[in-house]
């Protein structure tokens, strides 16, 4: 018997619908070879913008260092931040 299914942390937490394996079961896994993504270049734009986006990234977490921080005020002056930029 062959079923599909997703992997999460080193678990598969979902099999195709319809499939209900007992806990305990042995299974054996087989990978299939990945679609998704391979094969496809980033051009010299995209890279330097995710390079970009990343320094920002990394510029906002050192703004956080050493602050108490509240999810909800974070989301509230990311907004604040986009209403202005618009």
């Amino acid at each position: 018997m062959t079923y599909k299914g997703v992997v999460k942390g080193n678990t598969v937490i979902l099999l195709e619908e319809g499939v209900y394996l007992p806990n305990g079961t042995a299974v054996v896994v087989t990978v299939e070879q990945a679609t998704q993504g391979e094969g496809e270049s980033v051009t010299p734009e995209e890279l330097n913008a995710r390079c970009a986006l990343i320094a920002r990234m990394k510029e906002f977490g050192q703004s956080l260092t050493g602050r108490d921080v509240n999810l909800g005020d974070l989301l509230l002056e990311a907004r604040d931040e986009l209403e202005n930029r618009a």
